[in-house]
């Protein structure tokens, strides 16, 4: 794999180490049998999973090791990315067994689009690589299903989708400091919320300790269905029959019940906070007035100096916001305006640009005392402005004020520093000279004059070309780096946006097959974007060129 989980690994390990084995060993346990019956409801309807006459992967069977085995070959993984983020994968591009299992290669290839594909979607995979999962690393195996299945849970808790959760807002806070909370934090201030609706002593932290005698269940549920459920749970002192009365509710409710008894009781932080986002994405009960006119109103509101943002996210912003979390920081980058607006993370990811270019005595680290926090915030986001000039960025009109405010502005340095570092992972032998894209563009072009296997193919002026909307060019790139990898009996002449649309699909998808952590999406290309035009083909050239 090019890039993506291994080569932006940076910050924090993913994996969490446990001194007692045995009791690490019923986590992976728990995660497998909860997981697992998410995708064998999730994905049912399948016809390939459930019905092909080679290998049958659904229903998974909860005994022995069955779920990872048919994770291995990388087919049940793609579907399910495409279950939580719909088209991220294009299947065309999957290998698939035909008269013979997949061979080792085959399924890397399929572990090579899923771990890619995983990182454009905005999942944060780090240290894990394809041999992880051909190989059947558990732990690895586990964290990207988790992954890939908290990006679905949580796609729609945010104040586009449920403008009502504004009514989360604390004293004091803006809506933009509320629109950058994780989903995670979202879900915990909802619970709270209605907690407080029905008893006036139990509020929760985490979804650990504070959920672990179901307490919280029972009055939770209590709040949004009152009609379906009451307080009875909580007559019962055993606690595994307590549980079991609270998820036969979640049952009746139609919530599929992601933990058990025990999850509740043991306090798996991952199972719960994935039971509450079911619970909260089937009965929200945030009620606001007008609701179709608020939604509107979200639309509606623009940007200006005096004001904050609120917007649906735009793609650009989504591929920088993804690009972010794929360096592994901390914190998760929910909302580009309020969480870079201190300049802190933005520093973090300068020194990945050229490591040792910050000066680490000139950062000002949040949390910041409340008088300080202009002032200290400004002034990192000043020191950010200097650096982008030292990299030869073009930042006419950018002050550092204008990111601590919000200014759409932002967006133009953090395309420039998604360029450098694409370009700057590409170095021929021991040289420091970062590759521009005047030469990205004569390796591509060189490339396709140069393959004798195929005539016709298609070259390009530069990233503006409007012929690089019907993604020509890039499937013959592909596979010329991958020779016979693009079956052209799928691809379309390109001449209608419908066609075109697919080519990109099927065009993105393959890339990420053979390597390339792209963040771009199809629209994208058929729409002639050529900042992300670039940065595919840049991709690519790091692909087939080896560097």
């Amino acid at each position: 794999m090019e890039g993506g989980p291994k080569e932006e690994a940076q910050g924090k390990q993913i994996f969490v180490e446990d001194d007692n084995a045995i009791e690490k060993e019923a986590n992976v346990e728990q995660e497998k049998i909860a997981f697992l019956r998410w995708i064998n409801k999730r994905l049912k309807n399948d016809r390939y999973l459930t019905k092909n006459y080679f290998k049958k992967f659904l229903p998974i069977q909860e005994e022995g090791d069955h779920f990872f085995e048919m994770l291995k070959d990388g087919i049940l993984l793609s579907k399910l990315i495409n279950d939580s983020v719909p088209g991220s994968v294009d299947e065309r591009a999957l290998n698939y067994p035909k008269t013979r299992p997949l061979n080792y290669f085959m399924m890397l290839e399929n572990q090579n689009l899923v771990l890619n594909s995983a990182v454009a979607i905005g999942c944060r995979i780090m240290n894990i690589r394809p041999e992880d999962m051909v190989d059947g690393v558990k732990q690895a195996q586990l964290n990207v299903v988790w992954q890939v299945i908290r990006a679905g849970l949580m796609a729609n808790i945010n104040l586009k989708s449920y403008p009502g959760l504004k009514i989360l807002l604390q004293e004091g806070e803006t809506v933009a400091k509320l629109m950058a909370k994780t989903p995670e934090d979202l879900l915990i201030r909802w619970v709270n919320f209605h907690l407080r609706r029905v008893c006036d002593h139990k509020q929760i932290k985490t979804f650990y300790r504070d959920i672990q005698d179901g307490e919280v269940y029972t009055y939770l549920l209590t709040a949004i269905a009152p009609q379906d459920t009451d307080l009875l749970p909580l007559r019962e002192t055993d606690l595994e029959d307590r549980m079991d009365m609270l998820l036969e509710y979640a049952r009746e409710l139609d919530v599929l019940n992601f933990v058990t008894p025990r999850d509740i009781i043991k306090g798996n932080i991952k199972l719960n906070t994935a039971f509450i986002a079911q619970i909260f994405n089937a009965f929200p009960s945030l009620e606001v007035e007008d609701q179709e006119d608020q939604l509107d109103d979200f639309d509606d509101m623009q940007y200006n100096d005096q004001t904050e943002l609120f917007f649906e996210e735009t793609r650009e912003e989504k591929s920088f916001r993804h690009w972010l979390n794929s360096l592994n920081f901390t914190p998760y980058v929910s909302y580009l305006f309020e969480d870079l607006r201190d300049g802190h993370l933005l520093l973090q990811v300068f020194d990945v640009l050229k490591p040792g270019i910050v000066n680490k005595e000139e950062i000002n680290v949040p949390p910041f005392k409340p008088l300080q926090h202009v002032y200290r915030s400004v002034e990192n986001c000043n020191y950010c402005i200097s650096l982008g000039a030292q990299l030869g960025f073009i930042l006419v009109g950018i002050e550092g004020h204008n990111i601590y405010e919000g200014s759409k502005l932002l967006l133009s340095l953090l395309w420039q520093m998604m360029r450098y570092y694409t370009l700057s992972l590409m170095k021929y032998g021991e040289s420091d000279k970062t590759l521009t894209e005047n030469e990205v563009i004569a390796w591509c072009n060189k490339k396709l004059k140069e393959d004798s296997n195929k005539k016709g193919r298609a070259t390009f002026k530069n990233f503006r070309d409007p012929t690089l909307t019907n993604s020509q060019a890039m499937l013959d790139l592909i596979d010329i780096i991958q020779p016979g990898s693009i079956g052209y009996d799928m691809v379309f002449s390109g001449k209608s946006d419908e066609d075109k649309l697919e080519n990109a699909r099927y065009c993105l998808t393959m890339a990420r097959k053979i390597g390339a952590t792209v963040f771009a999406l199809p629209e994208d290309i058929v729409e002639g974007n050529h900042k992300m035009i670039a940065l595919v083909f840049a991709r690519l050239m790091k692909v087939g060129a080896n560097l």
